[in-house]
């Protein structure tokens, strides 16, 4: 029987990676968040419509803001919350019927190293991460009777930023450095990743949230 498979944020360099790699592993994708059309993920009645049966849903969507705490305004907090954070809550309840269809499933978060390595004037975009950890380990304990597992990838640096994120290639030049391997993350690792948690990953794990850092975050060596 094919599995099915829900990418919200599919548009993205991670979700054209994970949806190509999901499809290789014969997922059938929901098509409702693959294109330029694609509903407003901050919207309840955008996830009216999933698959009865869902295999595998992943939440993607994501944005930043950069200002300072200071002058930073309710309409930018708001608007990074409500995709950030909002908008995987009304995915998760949207998704719960169908996600309990499926002999065993798995519900999969992207947060970002900003949490526990915060730089300056990421506020919002911090705390709204934040908030999808604890709702992703909130929903294992909920979750786990009906053989759902939850995750959360706190990503490390990407070989590219963020379309939210003004283009600094000054900032990846130093994590590279600082990074031992030398190399950045790139959106293929991830997806390789994901389909590993999709297929079932190590059912001994659920509401982990794991660094996926090639130890940038941890590089203390000073030299």
């Amino acid at each position: 029987m094919t599995k099915t498979a829900v990418v919200v944020g599919a548009t993205g360099n991670i979700g054209k990676a994970v949806c190509q790699i999901l499809r290789e592993a014969g997922y059938a994708i929901d098509p409702t968040w693959l294109g330029a059309e694609r509903p407003d993920a901050t919207q309840k009645e955008s996830y009216l419509n999933l698959p009865p049966k869902i295999d595998f849903a992943l939440y993607l969507a994501g944005i930043n803001h950069i200002s300072k705490a200071e002058i930073l305004s309710d309409e930018d907090w708001d608007k990074v919350h409500d995709v950030n954070l909002k908008g995987a809550f009304l995915f998760a309840k949207a998704a719960f019927p169908s996600l309990k269809q499926a002999p065993s499933s798995s519900f999969v978060t992207i947060s970002s190293i900003m949490v526990t390595h915060p730089y300056p004037n990421r506020l919002a975009y911090a705390t709204a991460k934040a908030g999808l950890e604890a709702m992703t380990r909130v929903l294992a304990v909920e979750w786990g009777s009906y053989n759902i597992s939850t995750h959360c990838l706190r990503l490390g640096h990407m070989n590219s930023l963020m379309k939210s994120t003004s283009a600094n290639p000054a900032l990846l030049a130093a994590a590279r450095q600082l990074t031992p391997t030398k190399q950045l993350i790139e959106p293929s690792s991830v997806a390789k990743y994901i389909l590993w948690l999709a297929e079932g990953g190590c059912k001994s794990i659920s509401g982990s949230v794991l660094d996926f850092d090639p130890a940038y975050t941890i590089n203390r060596w000073p030299l």
